[in-house]
């Protein structure tokens, strides 16, 4: 974190010293402000060729890891039945274990919203927007569920577990029904919840409550401005529609909630492998 916060606050620096005029930045004939800080700061073609392409390999390298994370995590929702057509998205490849179906989807659906910008700049930017709320949304849920963990004393110190299985709550009869690794197999498998216990560090005590509490209101608080247009007055071209479209997200997901999933959605199921090392860790 010291290293990170360091090389972060140094670069911002660096680009703060060389911006220049901002409005040149912003108006660019590159199109991408930041190629106009590399050629400010260098003053070459040549280097700021350099520093771009090194900006690339650096995005792409990470597009990579985002698309293994999601579509890991689309596989796993499928998998538990939690997604609309999960049979088929849930396949796995026999001969080299990998989600292929779910692979292609997340690929897909960036590509097809990308080709919205062709027709509409404001639709696609309000699509992108959506990115901020689902992302501010997606840490409230954790850290208001750690909170109510906390105030309820639902997570036992790491001193206290014993190595029985006891320490390993199952919703069934036996972890051997549950999934090991990718498989298109699809038992009838019960659901293995590990007790919380807390890991090597963290903020004790009210410290810990009362850092919880605020990281929750913060993240409403920025949800709630994250909606609002960006100037006044609102019109239909500077208008913020990240509220509807997150509105249309969590109604679609209600929706088909109510409907579907809660007659096939029995998850989350724990992995075999990863059940195991839970009792280890225990």
């Amino acid at each position: 974190m010291v290293l990170n916060g360091s090389l972060g606050f140094a670069m911002a620096l660096a680009v703060l010293f060389c911006l220049g005029d901002p409005e040149q930045v912003l108006e660019t004939a590159t199109g991408f402000p930041f190629i106009q800080v590399f050629y400010n700061g260098t003053q070459s073609k040549a280097s700021t060729s350099v520093m771009t392409s090194i900006v690339i390999a650096l995005a792409w390298s990470a597009v990579i890891g985002f698309l293994a994370t999601a579509s890991r995590m689309v596989w796993s929702f499928a998998r538990d039945k939690g997604l609309p057509f999960h049979k088929y998205i849930s396949k796995v490849d026999n001969r080299n274990s990998i989600p292929v179906v779910a692979i292609v989807i997340v690929i897909i659906i960036p590509c097809l919203l990308a080709l919205i910008y062709i027709g509409s700049s404001t639709v696609f930017e309000d699509v992108v927007s959506l990115s901020v709320s689902s992302l501010y949304a997606s840490y409230f849920v954790p850290c208001s569920l750690l909170l109510w963990s906390r105030t309820h004393g639902q997570i036992r110190d790491r001193s206290s577990q014993d190595d029985s299985e006891e320490d390993l709550a199952l919703s069934g009869s036996s972890p051997r029904g549950s999934t090991h690794g990718m498989s298109n197999e699809d038992p009838k498998q019960p659901t293995a919840q590990p007790l919380l216990v807390w890991g090597p560090w963290r903020v004790p005590g009210i410290f810990g409550t009362v850092n919880n509490a605020f990281a929750c209101v913060y993240i409403v608080f920025v949800l709630f401005w994250s909606f609002w247009p960006p100037a006044t007055p609102a019109t239909a071209e500077n208008m913020n529609y990240s509220v509807l479209m997150t509105g249309s997200v969590i109604g679609f997901s209600i929706v088909y909630y109510i409907i579907w999933g809660k007659k096939e959605y029995k998850g989350p199921l724990i992995d075999r492998e990863v059940l195991g090392f839970a009792r280890h860790d225990l």
